[in-house]
């Protein structure tokens, strides 16, 4: 139901073959938990990609924290 994330090594500021492999793998993962109703990605640069991360989950979540997480207007706009 819960996962948390904080500080993830996920960075997507300065793109790299490994950055979209890593938001690729990040969404797959997280659209295979059925259950999950809390995220927290907390001081995660992701930075234009939240639509791709969370576009596979199955469910709405309940509780989504994104402090310090370098956030753009596509981001809030998906939101």
């Amino acid at each position: 139901r819960s996962l948390k994330l904080r500080y993830s090594n996920l960075t997507v500021q300065h793109p790299m073959p490994e950055s979209a492999i890593g938001i690729r793998r990040l969404a797959r993962q997280l659209g295979m938990l059925p259950g999950l109703r809390e995220l927290m990605l907390a001081h995660s640069q992701l930075s234009g990609n939240l639509c791709q991360i969370l576009g596979n989950l199955q469910a709405p979540l309940e509780s989504l924290e994104l402090a310090y997480c370098s956030l753009i207007p596509a981001d809030f706009a998906f939101l």
